[in-house]
């Protein structure tokens, strides 16, 4: 790892970063996202923030059954999950607020649920109560699990969790670099075959663009495709690259990967606020990429 950088644990990988980057991240779980609630840090402000949403569902009326609250169910380890009615004109769906605690860590995990689906839907949020661990600051976990925002999810079961971040580099404001990945039960055709015509008719019809690269690009164990396409425009230079891993179907171990790089049309009319050259662009891509690999024991 470069000097100065930091690994990041998110999901069920890992990172590198310059330890001065602002990174933005974002988490689903079974196609459901959890939202960490980072001002909540103690057992009385968490049972606080229920409470008052639990207030709130009493207090918001539905047409034909009073109140939109059904029910508040509690799980292991303070965690707990108000059953409401998704819509107040209707009974054909409820809507859970599942509120997990790891330690000082909290999320809110948010969905709607079918009729028939409440005891099962009510199960899984039982057992996942249990799985929840707050991680020690700067700590790379080891074995099983998903991890998100300082905690982690010591889970197994295959499901289409997906996790995401966006990624702000000091001194860079014009560079707008993302990192995805997300676990799918079919699997995309690779990058560079979508890609195609597409590619082929931008670098026809843009005077100025040019392909840096399109080709394979394996990164470790995980195989991959990249497509970075640069040009000029009014003496600006603009960037746009991309490197993807298709993964396979129904792996948490070799999901869906993404890597998208962009300095594209923004307030900025020179290249100050992004990179002096293409070998700058280029040394920053793939210090990022080679980075990216499975956490150790993840799955």
């Amino acid at each position: 790892m470069k000097t100065g950088w930091k690994t990041h644990a998110i999901g069920r990988h890992l990172v590198d970063l310059p330890g001065d980057a602002r990174v933005i991240e974002s988490y689903t779980y079974n196609e459901v996202s959890l939202k960490p609630l980072p001002n909540i840090k103690t057992r009385a402000s968490f049972d606080g923030v229920v409470s008052e949403k639990e207030k709130e569902l009493r207090a918001t009326k539905h047409k034909t059954k009073g109140s939109m609250f059904i029910e508040r169910v509690p799980h292991a380890n303070g965690s707990a999950t108000l059953v409401s009615w998704e819509d107040p004109s209707w009974e054909g769906m409820y809507h859970f607020d599942t509120y997990f605690r790891a330690g000082s860590r909290a999320f809110k995990y948010s969905g709607n649920v079918s009729l028939s689906r409440k005891r099962p839907a009510l199960d899984l949020r039982e057992e996942l109560s249990r799985e929840w661990r707050e991680l020690n600051p700067g700590e790379i976990p080891e074995g099983i699990g998903f991890v998100a925002d300082g905690a982690i999810l010591v889970d197994k079961d295959f499901n289409l969790e997906s996790w995401s971040m966006a990624v702000q580099f000091a001194g860079k404001p014009d560079v707008h670099f993302d990192i995805s990945a997300f676990a799918q039960r079919q699997v995309e055709e690779p990058l560079r075959k979508r890609m195609g015509g597409t590619l082929s008719g931008l670098l026809g019809n843009i005077v100025g663009l040019t392909q840096l690269r399109n080709r394979e690009r394996p990164v470790g164990a995980i195989w991959g495709e990249e497509v970075l396409v640069a040009g000029t425009e009014k003496g600006k230079r603009a960037y746009s690259f991309a490197w993807e891993a298709p993964g396979k179907a129904h792996s948490l171990a070799e999901p869906n990967i993404n890597v998208g790089l962009g300095v594209l049309e923004s307030a900025y009319p020179t290249n100050k606020e992004s990179f002096a050259s293409d070998e700058e662009a280029l040394e920053l891509w793939d210090a990022v990429v080679n980075s990216i690999r499975l956490r150790p024991g993840a799955v």
